[in-house]
């Protein structure tokens, strides 16, 4: 048997077993680490089981062991379940701190949540449609539908994970994410002790202690959500209407009616009132009404309108204004991508012309971001959209079938489309990071924030498999490489700010490195720790790379004078700069012919706060 524990402090692991003479058995665990504790229970009952140390979950049979007196928390499985899914140890840790893990154990299909997004930093109302395991992460995540009518369409999937269905929404609204991203939606209503003549008989009677856990579904999209989920994927929300799924199909602001005789109005609060069975709405009516109050409900306050337009009845009497549900339907079929002009694909190959910088120039060009996107989008931007250094990867056929997919959708679906029409629509960059999900070597690249490093590895190494274009020379032997990080200690004799190639030569020198040969591109990662802690404020880059005096000296022929082996240098010239300032990045490229610079971001605006434009 098998209990679950977080280590709460910082302990150091041993090994039961040494991997080389030269290795130590002892390493440092950080806090937030997950721990399994191994229970031998045989012939005893369970309360007297001897207790033996902990593994850590991560880590593969018994090759790391925690002492049984380190200061941990006991975990039920469900709760280790929600943490596993967590990636990093520290937000693990503070999720479990602040008692939110407890909280997510007891969340159902079809409460209703908070969810952030990373970008931009804002929290939106969504529903949850699924709880469980999907394909490539462990532990359990959380399939929500965004159902904030302000941000209907930040979303990135339809319910389908990696080919898998596991609930359905309209597309753009669903997202899969792990408990730190989610949060309680809290019911602020103000109370008042004023008494309201009528009340009584206004409306059917009952509130107690308000909360919203119920669906927040639009109107626009309740019967598609509905319809479609599972049963096994749907659990009935406590309190609500027996039955019927109808009464949990509204959020506060939805346009609702209820019959006999018709009344129309807008929904103000959703919560439980005395009285009543089930859920109940508080709406603010379009007219007045006889028996109606001003929001207040057996002498507490729940909302704010006009004497004689307050109205409560259950939940389940409402019904969707049918004066504005073919209008809603209709309206959002209107707001089309604007660049749904651009085709998604180009067939034939598209060279980089003298005057392809005019292409890009002004809004609606360029790539179109679409969550997270923009560390491909400036990558991508950066390498291809002036110049055509790196095109012949595009034109080598790739080793195996799922390289080939990939490598034309980049060169048809975003190159040739890029350097054609000046513009590429946000359907091919989403189609490239879900095929590149599907390989499975990074979790999240078609969700989450990542960095072009991370991108590029994935492109050159995984899916295109192309030959390295970097040769180092170390103390040890040759290794090929796709990118030089610089990585060295602040140096105060440089003058400040310090170029790309003082750096270069520093590093180098440093570590008594060299290139083999002459490299004809580079890709050089500048450093960077965050916001906080960084090298050096600036870095400059510079539109000449001198590398001479950091490549191998030639074998020396004798029939050659010394002066004839030296005046020939090694430069390479600047292309482009992708810079990141509060979690996203942007491109500046050159085009070398006309010394001339454009600024690219795929996300300069945003329309219908549904479709990012580039500019």
């Amino acid at each position: 048997m098998q209990r679950y524990a977080i280590l709460l402090a910082d302990v150091v692991a041993k090994r039961p077993k040494k991997r080389c003479c030269c290795c130590t058995n002892k390493f440092n665990v950080s806090k937030g680490e997950l721990l399994v504790e191994v229970v031998a229970s045989a012939g005893h009952a369970e309360e007297d089981a001897s207790l033996q140390d902990y593994h850590l979950a991560t880590s593969k049979g018994d090759s790391a062991i925690v002492s049984a007196d380190s200061e941990v928390a006991a975990l039920t499985d469900r709760e280790f379940a929600l943490l596993q899914a967590i990636e990093k140890r520290r937000t693990r840790y503070g999720v479990h701190q602040s008692g939110k893990c407890s909280w997510g154990a007891g969340l159902k299909v079809n409460d209703s949540v908070n969810v952030s997004l990373s970008k931009p930093d804002v929290q939106v109302y969504a529903a949850i449609r699924y709880i469980g395991q999907i394909r490539g992460y462990n532990g359990t995540m959380f399939g929500v539908e965004i159902v904030d009518k302000n941000h209907l369409h930040r979303g990135y999937s339809n319910g389908v994970w990696k080919g898998e269905e596991l609930f359905q929404c309209a597309y753009n609204r669903g997202l899969f994410v792990s408990l730190e991203r989610i949060s309680k939606v809290e019911a602020q209503i103000e109370l008042s002790s004023t008494p309201q003549e009528n009340e009584e008989s206004s409306c059917p009677p009952t509130l107690q202690q308000p909360s919203i856990n119920v669906s927040l579904v639009t109107h626009e999209s309740a019967s598609e959500s509905t319809a479609s989920a599972t049963a096994s994927q749907r659990e009935t929300t406590p309190g609500a209407h027996d039955g019927t799924q109808e009464c949990l199909d509204f959020e506060i602001g939805a346009l609702v009616q209820v019959d006999d005789p018709p009344l129309y109005g807008v929904i103000r609060v959703i919560c439980t009132l005395p009285k009543i069975q089930g859920m109940a709405a508080g709406i603010e009516l379009e007219e007045y009404g006889k028996k109606c109050t001003d929001g207040t409900w057996q002498g507490k306050r729940y909302f704010t309108c006009p004497p004689g337009r307050g109205f409560f009845c259950p939940l389940s009497k409402l019904k969707a204004d049918q004066r504005f549900a073919d209008f809603a339907a209709k309206f959002d079929s209107l707001l089309k991508n604007p660049l749904e002009r651009c085709p998604l694909e180009e067939q034939e190959h598209q060279s980089v012309f003298r005057d392809q910088l005019a292409k890009y120039l002004g809004k609606e060009r360029g790539i179109q971001g679409h969550y997270n996107s923009c560390y491909l989008d400036a990558t991508v931007f950066g390498l291809f959209a002036l110049s055509d250094v790196f095109d012949p990867m595009l034109q080598t056929k790739a080793r195996d079938p799922a390289g080939e997919e990939i490598r034309g959708m980049l060169w048809k679906g975003i190159v040739n489309p890029l350097r054609k029409n000046g513009v590429v629509r946000y359907e091919s960059v989403m189609s490239l990071r879900n095929k590149l999900e599907d390989l499975g070597k990074i979790k999240g690249i078609n969700q989450d924030e990542k960095d072009p490093e991370e991108f590029l590895n994935m492109l050159f190494k995984h899916s295109l498999r192309v030959d390295s274009f970097i040769s180092i020379r170390r103390p040890y032997g040759i290794e090929k490489e796709f990118f030089v990080q610089l990585f060295l200690e602040p140096d105060e004799s440089l003058k400040l700010p310090p170029t790309v190639g003082q750096l270069l030569n520093k590093m180098f020198k440093e570590q008594n490195i060299s290139f083999s040969e002459a490299p004809k591109k580079l890709l050089i990662q500048i450093p960077r720790y965050g916001k906080q802690f960084k090298t050096y404020e600036k870095v400059v880059a510079g539109l000449q790379l001198d590398v001479t005096d950091l490549i191998d000296p030639p074998d020396l022929d004798t029939s050659q004078s010394n002066e004839e082996c030296t005046d020939a240098r090694s430069s390479l010239r600047l292309l482009s700069v992708i810079c990141i300032k509060t979690s996203h990045y942007v491109c500046f490229a050159r085009a070398i012919s006309q010394n001339r610079w454009i600024f690219f971001d795929s996300m300069a605006d945003r329309l219908y706060d549904k479709f990012n434009i580039p500019e």
